[in-house]
């Protein structure tokens, strides 16, 4: 009877119906490139579609599939924007397509005697080692395969009767940063013309004015759309002047506000989107929860705080390096820095704790050679679905510690896993069928295959078998069932979910019906991990699924600059532009500078680890030592300026707000040091982290304003936010000598926001100084 209620809540409360409220999710704008089909999947939108009907429109096939409820199209060309009508339900939904451009490219391998199978994989297909294969159709012996690309920096190489290899007519490649390397296609050079931006430039009580700012002096709107959720509004909702857009806002009703139009040449201007909640666009001082508005802090418990030496329960065996066993850090530790305020004094207003679930007393030989030992002190081994691992405390330790950070307005959300277990945990014990297979059908051993084709099969390592969802449902339910237990019994505020893309899709609209269903007046946040391509990482994130999941597309990209000695921004803007298009202009992404899966900034800043180094091997063999260069910290404090200045949520990686040095894993999950264990230059960093962390959370063009890239040359970036009435300039210089920054725009000396005080600049130049490895961020 339990699960007959469930169903039917389910479907009152997600299912599709053309009353007056819609209960269709708002559709994001459709990324399509030119030649490549791309697959909607409309459950994730409405998961109950009784007709669903289409307009044909020009410059887009499409074709809608009635059983799997799916929407598939395929873009010619010939037009950059197209608005597609369709109707589900009886409700009309008008759905944003944006055509971007794609490079056709030959790929081409001469074969050696012995080559007959030879494929091409990379980030475009996610690294399938079967799905592009090359041919040689005229005999020659140069196989040939033609593929649509993204006109950006591609890295890629080739599969040779199985074996992984290089382009050996391409002499530009660059460490996989896991003991290879791949092969560098640039196609940057075929890059389109972008058209202008539309800015937000008043807020009063009735309109909203947005400004037109062209991308030269003979462009001007040809066509423009406005849309209110996942419709056009009426056109007497508002008007265009010139170069100004007026919406009277108060007759939309909260939803999400979208304009993008088509310029007098056929380029596409950057979208706008703006929150409108309770009547008036989002701002942190009338919603200060709203999790546009958060820093997250990503610790790791063992790691943290021992504040509790009674639960410390050490491995004791032979060969086992000490990073790799437990620590001691414990809730009790956490709760005690949550008493002493550490994390509002950082700025943080949300705590992301890792997995909590009982680990296995021993240790385990890692199957990758060197097979080394390691505890499962990090979490992420459960051998119990709801029991809490007492070296990390207990039950009452954990709901004292949400409700005390709850008291300080700060939320927490739990590391959940959900594709794997430890092999003495019950739910292997007692049912084997749920879990997949550790060989492939060839015999092959089935051990962190991170390839397309065994991505939902692979396991990570022998002793952590992953579940096989699709031939298991009951598996599913189970799982899904143990983390609203979680959500429930100890009131967290949503998960960091691991390993995303291991996980089938079906699980986690399950997991997310559940959570919508059983918690509908609260916003619970679910942010994933996914290494992939943008359209693999994107297509977890949508109503039915995550929120969010990080936002990796700039972070490896933008590190390298961050770190480097000799900083060169210019390759960068392109980059940031293009994410905004891919991952939209306001999103809840997550903004990092290191993790636990990756290399610790500051060893990359001080030149001691190189991303070509085996960070693994480091960490056991040569260690970073202690930071040698103070430029290394303020690097540091550049990379997150510039991540507080992006779309999404930036995070805190525990340590990164001192520097913490390490290496790769477990080199970077060295523990935490507070008070007297700090260094003078430590304690400077931290006192510029946690500056930059309030300003996000108190200047809503940070987080939420229309980004303008002013310069980016050379070691200087700088950025401009804009949200109506707010303006912030974001400037960094990441080079060794100081530099001028051209201010001609400003009329008055402004408010410099790191200093709380009047920004000087020469007045008779109009710029102002920037010292090296420093930023700046002036409030209009």
């Amino acid at each position: 009877m339990r699960k007959i209620l469930i169903i039917a809540l389910l479907i009152c409360f997600f299912s599709c119906t053309s009353n007056n409220q819609s209960n269709i999710a708002n559709f994001s704008t459709i990324n399509l490139q030119v030649g490549i089909e791309k697959i909607i999947d409309l459950a994730k939108y409405c998961t109950t579609i009784d007709d669903f009907s289409f307009e044909n429109v020009s410059g887009v096939l499409v074709k809608y599939d009635e059983t799997s409820k799916t929407l598939t199209l395929l873009a010619d060309g010939s037009k950059p924007l197209v608005i597609l009508p369709v109707t589900i339900n009886k409700e009309s939904v008008d759905l944003i397509l944006r055509i971007n451009p794609m490079v056709k490219h030959k790929f081409k391998y001469n074969v050696g005697k012995t080559d007959t199978n030879i494929v091409v994989m990379g980030q475009f297909n996610d690294w399938s080692r079967t799905a592009l294969p090359l041919q040689d159709d005229d005999g020659d012996g140069i196989y040939e395969r033609y593929v649509y690309l993204k006109p950006q920096r591609h890295e890629y190489k080739f599969v040779v009767n199985g074996k992984e290899k290089i382009d050996p007519n391409n002499p530009i490649f660059v460490s996989n940063n896991i003991g290879g390397w791949n092969s560098i296609l640039d196609l940057s050079d075929y890059k389109t013309e972008k058209g202008g931006k539309i800015i937000k430039e008043k807020w009063n009580q009735k309109f909203l004015t947005f400004k037109y700012n062209p991308i030269d002096n003979n462009s001007a709107i040809k066509e423009l759309f406005v849309m209110h959720n996942n419709s056009k509004i009426d056109n007497n909702l508002f008007k265009k002047d010139s170069n100004f857009i007026k919406i009277d806002y108060t007759k939309l009703g909260d939803g999400t506000l979208r304009i993008v139009g088509i310029d007098n040449k056929n380029r596409i201007n950057a979208e706008n989107i703006t929150i409108i909640k309770d009547g008036n666009p989002l701002h942190p001082k009338h919603h200060p929860n709203d999790w546009h508005f958060a820093v997250l802090y990503n610790l790791m418990v063992d790691r943290f705080w021992d504040g509790d030496n009674s639960n410390t329960v050490k491995v004791n065996t032979s060969d086992l390096h000490y990073l790799a066993n437990f620590h001691g850090g414990d809730l009790a530790g956490i709760i005690q820095k949550l008493e002493e305020g550490y994390f509002a004094k950082l700025g943080t207003n949300s705590i992301w704790l890792s997995p909590l679930n009982t680990q296995p007393d021993s240790a385990y030989i890692e199957w990758i050679p060197p097979n080394r030992k390691f505890t499962g002190y990090h979490g992420y081994w459960p051998i119990a679905a709801r029991k809490i691992d007492s070296r990390y405390g207990t039950s009452a330790e954990l709901k004292h510690l949400v409700n005390l950070a709850h008291s300080q307005n700060i939320k927490v959300i739990l590391d959940f896993v959900s594709n794997h277990v430890h092999e003495k945990h019950p739910y292997f014990k007692d049912h084997r069928e749920w879990f997949g297979s550790i060989e492939l059908p060839n015999g092959e051993i089935n051990i962190r295959n991170w390839s397309e084709e065994t991505r939902l099969t692979t396991w990570f390592d022998e002793f952590i078998p992953s579940f096989n969802y699709p031939e298991a449902p009951q598996a599913i339910d189970q799982v899904v069932d143990d983390a609203i237990w979680w959500l429930k019994e100890f009131k967290f505020d949503g998960f960091r979910q691991d390993a995303v893309k291991h996980v089938p899709h079906i699980f986690w609209k399950k997991l997310t019906a559940r959570i919508k269903s059983e918690f509908p007046d609260r916003k619970l946040y679910q942010i994933g991990e996914t290494f992939g391509s943008d359209e693999l990482i994107l297509d977890y994130v949508n109503p039915g699924e995550l929120d969010a999941q990080f936002n990796f597309a700039i972070y490896f990209n933008s590190r390298e600059h961050f770190s480097a000695n000799k900083t060169d921004f210019s390759e960068l803007a392109g980059i940031i532009e293009t994410n905004l298009v891919n991952y939209q202009p306001v999103n809840l992404m997550g903004n990092i500078t290191s993790s636990h899966d990756q290399f610790r900034f500051i060893g990359l800043a001080d030149g001691q680890v190189s991303l070509s180094d085996d960070g693994t091997e480091r960490t056991f063999e040569n260690p970073p030592k202690s930071v040698q260069n103070v430029s290394s910290y303020s690097k540091l404090a550049n990379f997150h300026a510039f991540n507080i200045s992006m779309p999404g949520i930036p995070v805190v990686y525990y340590g990164e707000e001192i520097g913490l040095m390490g290496s790769g894993d477990p080199g970077n999950r060295r523990p935490m040091r507070f008070g007297e264990n700090v260094t003078a230059n430590e304690a400077e960093l931290l006192k510029q982290i946690s500056q930059l962390n309030k300003l996000r959370r108190e200047f809503p063009a940070l987080a939420l304003g229309d980004l303008e890239i002013l310069k980016a040359d050379g070691p200087m970036l700088t950025i401009s936010k804009t949200y109506f009435n707010e303006k912030i300039l974001v400037m960094i210089n990441n080079g060794a000598i100081a530099q001028e920054i051209d201010l001609k725009f400003m009329k008055t000396n402004e408010f410099d926001l790191l200093t709380s005080g009047m920004a000087k600049f020469d007045q008779n130049k109009q710029v102002i100084n920037l010292a090296s490895y420093s930023h700046k961020i002036i409030k209009f």
